[in-house]
C-alpha cells in the first residue's frame, strides 16, 4: 500500500511538470539531447559497457572510441545507441499507428544486438531459460511466438482508461522481461521498449542512473512476483527527474551548480531547501543545479515568514 501511495504522489508531480512544460525552444532541445545521451550511457553500463560518460558521448556523437575499454563495450554502446535513436524517432500513435507493433520489437533487438551473433539478432530464442532470481520461470521457447503476439495485442491498445501511462509502461516492461523472448539482450530491449512507449505517451526517456540500478533490479524482481508498484515508482521517479530538467531548460534560463550561488551557511541553507523541495533544482549527472530566478523565487517565498518575526 505504501508503494502505491508513493507512486500516486510521484505521478501527481509528473502530471504537474507536464503542465508546466511549454513549447520547446533551443534549450529544451539541447536538454532533450543530453537526456538521450545519458540514457544510452546508463543502459549501456547496465548491459556491461563500462564507458565513462564522456567516452559514451564521444562514441555516440562523433563516432570516436576514446579510452581503453574492451572492443565489445564500444560495440555494445554504439549498437544500443542506434536502437535508441530508432525508439526516439518512432511516430506517435494515430489512426494508422498503434502504440506498439511486433516488427518494432524485432527491429529494436536487431539494431541493439546486430554485432552479437550469439544473440541471434531479431530472432526468438530456441532454448530454455533458467528461473529468474525472483523464482519466476520464463515460458518454454515454443511458447515465445504466441506469447509475444499476445503481449503486443495487449500493449498496442495503449493505456486503459483510468490507468496512468507510467503504470502501463512499467507493466509492459515487466511483461516483456518475463517472456524473455531473445537469446541475449532482453534487458536492453526491455528498456528500449519502455522508452519507445514513453515516446508514444509523450514523456521523456527512462534512465537508470547510478545507484538507482540496484533499486531498479530489485523492483523488477518484485514485479515478477506480482507487486508492480516499486517498479512503477522507479519509472515515475526517473521520468519526473527528466521532466524537471526539461522544465528548467524551458523557463529557468541558464542553470548553474547550486554551490556557485552561495558560500558557507547560505549554501547549506539552499541545499536543505532544495532537498526539501522548497527550492526548485535539478540534477545533471552528480551535480545539483538551480538558477538565479529560482533562488529569487525561493527567497521571496521566505520573506513574509521573516517579516512576521
Amino acid at each position: 500500500m505504501q508503494d502505491r501511495r508513493v507512486f500516486a504522489g510521484l505521478t501527481a508531480a509528473v502530471d504537474d511538470e507536464r503542465r508546466r512544460l511549454g513549447p520547446g525552444g533551443p534549450r529544451v532541445r539541447a536538454e532533450t539531447r543530453r537526456l538521450a545521451l545519458e540514457e544510452i550511457w546508463c543502459s549501456g553500463r547496465l548491459a556491461g559497457a563500462r564507458l565513462g560518460y564522456d567516452e559514451a558521448v564521444a562514441l555516440v556523437e562523433r563516432g570516436i572510441a576514446v579510452g581503453e575499454r574492451r572492443l565489445e563495450e564500444y560495440i555494445l554502446a554504439a549498437d544500443y545507441a542506434a536502437a535508441a535513436r530508432y525508439a526516439a524517432g518512432a511516430p506517435l500513435p494515430g489512426r494508422r499507428q498503434s502504440y506498439l507493433r511486433l516488427e518494432e520489437i524485432v527491429q529494436l533487438h536487431t539494431l541493439a544486438a546486430r554485432r552479437e551473433p550469439l544473440a541471434r539478432p531479431g530472432e526468438w530464442r530456441t532454448t530454455t531459460v533458467a528461473p529468474f532470481p525472483s523464482g519466476m520461470v520464463p515460458p518454454p521457447a515454443w511458447q515465445v511466438p504466441r506469447g509475444m503476439n499476445a503481449f503486443v495485442e495487449r500493449v498496442a491498445l495503449g493505456p486503459a482508461e483510468g490507468v496512468h501511462p507510467l503504470l502501463w509502461v512499467a507493466d509492459a516492461h515487466e511483461r516483456f522481461s518475463r517472456i524473455h523472448p531473445f537469446a541475449k539482450g532482453n534487458g536492453r530491449v526491455a528498456r528500449l521498449l519502455a522508452n519507445l512507449l514513453l515516446r508514444r505517451v509523450e514523456l521523456p526517456p527512462f534512465a537508470v542512473r547510478g545507484r538507482a540500478a540496484e533499486r531498479y533490479l530489485a523492483a523488477l524482481r518484485r514485479a515478477d512476483s506480482r507487486d508492480p508498484w516499486p517498479l512503477a515508482a522507479a519509472f515515475a521517479l526517473a521520468v519526473l527527474a527528466s521532466l524537471r530538467r526539461l522544465v528548467a531548460a524551458n523557463d529557468a534560463g541558464d542553470l548553474h551548480s547550486l554551490a556557485s550561488f552561495a558560500q558557507g551557511a547560505q549554501r547549506a541553507r539552499l541545499y536543505k531547501a532544495a532537498q526539501r523541495g522548497r527550492l526548485r533544482s535539478v540534477r545533471r549527472g552528480g551535480t545539483l543545479l538551480t538558477s538565479a530566478a529560482w533562488i529569487a523565487e525561493y527567497e521571496a517565498s521566505r520573506a513574509p515568514r521573516r517579516s512576521a518575526l
